[in-house]
């Protein structure tokens, strides 16, 4: 019997560091899944982002100023896949009291580099200032946003903390338990989502993507919107299909389309009572691609239709049929951009 723990070194370090160094080889044993290269010398360039990234970490663990690291975030292409490929490799390890607080400060490391992205500072309530007054001032969006970074790091723990518990990685789980963590799960990817919509509203639309286009496979992005929604379909006893090819590949920004595709996967996951949700990508001419969500849920009045893509609307009591809309349409807003920056 072997007495090899699953994941070889993570499941024995106790330190943040530790965790991080062992939690990046495993990301750079799978490197050319996360990065599929057309171009040679591709899997050499996203094992020295990751190198980097890894670095960046560790000066945040140890006090660094993450202000300091926006230029290279903002410019990294694979920043976002290479960050999530971390985090979900330090939380596929069992855990005990002390490597479970030391994941919890690499987990906060990683929120606070993504969120060095931000570029304007907020607005400040200066003792005994109104807050309404401020509110109402021209730093009230700035507030706003920094308001909502705050809220995405501790979202993010819990997030990432749901799935590994749900998915059994600290002890079996009963199936009640199970359907619980998966609320949770869904609760959280729901307010850490409209945290990362609002700060993204702060942000130019040519700063929202990636520096470059990059080669990437079609599936892999699929897929990442998939294992995302996978608790909420579960949760709601939908059937979630995905409609790719598996060798079709692309030339892009992965992540910005991933960010549109999830949104509209997430609405539809959200208004669909029972049934399916379809994800596709088919062909069109002259070698263009159409991407769609289809579900069979009850549908969009045409009087909701026309203020979708506003980013803040009041919120009507009740839609003629009885159902209630979010008065927030910043995802759709967010998603609206990215389709722009990409042309």
């Amino acid at each position: 019997m072997s007495t090899e723990p699953p994941h070889p070194g993570i499941g024995m370090a106790q330190t943040p560091s530790d965790l991080l160094d062992a939690a990046t080889r495993r990301v750079a044993e799978r490197i050319e899944e996360i990065y599929h290269p057309l171009a040679p010398g591709g899997v050499q360039r996203a094992e020295g982002y990751l190198a980097t990234l890894r670095a960046k970490l560790d000066e945040v663990i140890r006090g660094a100023d993450p202000a300091t690291m926006r230029e290279w975030v903002a410019a990294s292409p694979l920043f976002e896949p290479l960050m999530e490929a971390l985090a979900r490799e330090l939380l596929a390890a069992p855990t005990d009291g002390d490597t479970a607080a030391a994941t919890l400060t690499v987990l906060r490391a990683c929120t606070v580099v993504r969120g060095s992205r931000r570029s304007a500072p907020a607005a400040r309530v200066a003792d005994g200032e109104d807050l309404r007054s401020v509110m109402q001032g021209p730093g009230a969006f700035e507030l706003l946003v920094e308001v909502a970074h705050d809220f995405r790091s501790p979202l993010t723990s819990i997030l990432f903390l749901a799935e590994a518990l749900r998915d059994g990685h600290s002890g079996p789980v009963t199936e009640l338990q199970k359907s619980q963590l998966g609320l949770v799960y869904s609760a959280a990817f729901g307010l850490a989502g409209i945290a990362q919509d609002v700060m993204d509203l702060a942000r130019r639309e040519q700063d929202l993507l990636e520096a470059d286009a990059q080669p990437f496979a079609l599936i892999d992005v699929f897929r990442s919107v998939e294992r995302m929604v996978l608790p909420i379909v579960e949760e709601k006893r939908l059937e979630l299909r995905l409609v790719v090819p598996e060798r079709w590949q692309a030339h892009g920004h992965p992540h910005a389309l991933s960010r549109v595709l999830l949104n509209l996967t997430t609405n539809a996951l959200k208004f669909t009572d029972e049934g399916t949700v379809e994800l596709g990508v088919r062909a069109i001419t002259h070698g263009r691609i159409e991407f769609y969500v289809q579900d069979t849920g009850r549908g969009i009045s045409a009087e909701e239709q026309r203020t979708l893509f506003q980013p803040f609307r009041r919120r009507s009591d009740r839609t003629e049929d009885g159902r209630y809309f979010s008065s927030s349409g910043i995802g759709l807003s967010i998603a609206r951009r990215l389709l722009r920056a990409m042309g």
